[in-house]
């Protein structure tokens, strides 16, 4: 509006009359006075108008705070119930859940229970049809298993120990020098004590009958199963002894570099290479007839010879083995039987090994006592060519 009057009164300015003017300047007067009103309102009576204002404000308040009371509790309410809701879901989800846990462990537990019990079940059946007697393994497979492994571990000792125990025991032995009367003294005394027979106490050879009367001086004592330390096993060393003869005396010192010495060697020499075979077949047999061990594995149980004689009886009848045996044997599937079949072809190839290796000392004794033939021959044919040529010298002599 100002706006419009402040244009009017530029126009009036410009073109408008006096009376124009008035009439313009009254109308911006009243303009004016009514735009002062609007600003400056004319003021009310406060003796009734607040009071009722306060009163009606503390009403509003009132209701207010007891709508905000209401509305709390009923807040407050629902949210207790909504809470204890919620915690008793929650817990009953916990139960549900841990329900359901249980049941899947216990559940899991008997499948693995069972699981285990098949499995055991399927190794018992496993092991019983593999290592059992009743089976398939024939007649007492870990029996007959550990007296296999005795042999072999004897057999093994035995390969080393034949030499060792030739050197070690006979006086006589090929390649050893000893002095033969200090030699003939321990056989004597070791006899006289042991071994003495009747008759020879009563002739005076001795002072009293020994525990073991003649026991050295037969060849049976070296088969007869002995222990290490046993009287009897002094016999057999003794018999071998005996069979041997006497040491070979020492060379003099300072005669090692003689012509007789080399001679004496020499013939020393050739008497053991016929000899060494015969006294080795007999060291042999006193080792596999002697328990209490000859290596790393010895235990000293049982002669390797009663070990083949125990396997042997198993399967020769007329034995006690030999009836349990065939008791077994009666109940065995095929495998058993087979597997039977093989143990005994096991052990007829070994016994067949032993035969073989006798053969071959054998052999080498035959070999040995062609060789003293030869040598005997030999000599009494250069003795009978020397004796010829001695009567020919002396027929000449006489001729002459």
């Amino acid at each position: 509006m100002r706006t419009r009057l402040n244009r009017a009164a530029q126009a009036g300015k410009t073109g408008m009359t006096r009376a124009q003017r008035r009439v313009v300047t009254g109308l911006a007067g009243l303009t004016a006075a009514t735009s002062f009103a609007a600003f400056c309102p004319p003021q009310y009576q406060e003796t009734w108008v607040y009071p009722a204002f306060v009163a009606a404000t503390s009403t509003l308040t009132a209701q207010i705070t007891a709508m905000d009371v209401a509305l709390s509790a009923q807040l407050w309410f629902q949210s207790e119930r909504l809470i204890s809701a919620i915690a008793i879901m929650t817990k009953q989800k916990a139960v549900a859940a841990n329900q359901i846990a249980d049941g899947l462990r216990n559940t899991n537990q008997n499948v693995a229970v069972g699981l285990n019990a098949l499995a055991t079940a399927e190794r018992v059946k496993k092991a019983r049809f593999e290592y059992g007697g009743d089976f398939g393994q024939g007649y007492s497979p870990c029996y007959v298993f550990q007296g296999r492994l005795g042999i072999a571990r004897a057999e093994s000792d035995l390969s080393g120990a034949s030499a060792a125990a030739l050197r070690a025991d006979v006086q006589a032995a090929p390649g050893r020098f000893a002095n033969p009367i200090t030699a003939q003294k321990e056989m004597q005394m070791e006899h006289n004590q042991l071994f003495c027979t009747q008759d020879q106490a009563s002739s005076g050879l001795c002072t009293a009958q020994g525990s073991l009367p003649g026991a050295n001086l037969n060849v049976a004592t070296l088969f007869k199963p002995t222990a290490g330390e046993e009287d009897l096993t002094k016999a057999k060393t003794s018999f071998i002894n005996f069979v041997a003869g006497l040491p070979d005396g020492e060379v003099p010192q300072g005669g090692g570099s003689s012509q007789v010495a080399a001679t004496y060697q020499l013939a020393k020499i050739q008497k053991d290479a016929v000899r060494s075979s015969a006294l080795a077949s007999l060291t042999q047999i006193r080792l596999e007839t002697t328990s209490g061990g000859h290596g790393e594995h010895g235990d000293g149980d049982l002669p390797l010879s009663m070990q083949y004689a125990t396997e042997v009886k198993r399967y020769a009848g007329n034995t006690p083995e030999y009836k349990r045996w065939s008791s077994v044997m009666a109940a065995q599937n095929d495998r058993g039987v087979m597997v039977e079949l093989l143990k005994i072809k096991a052990l007829d190839l070994t016994l067949q090994e032993r035969q073989y290796r006798q053969y071959e000392r054998m052999e080498a004794q035959l070999a040995s006592a062609v060789a003293a033939n030869l040598k005997s021959g030999q000599a009494r044919k250069a003795q009978a060519s020397g004796e010829a040529a001695a009567r020919q010298n002396a027929a000449n002599k006489v001729g002459l």
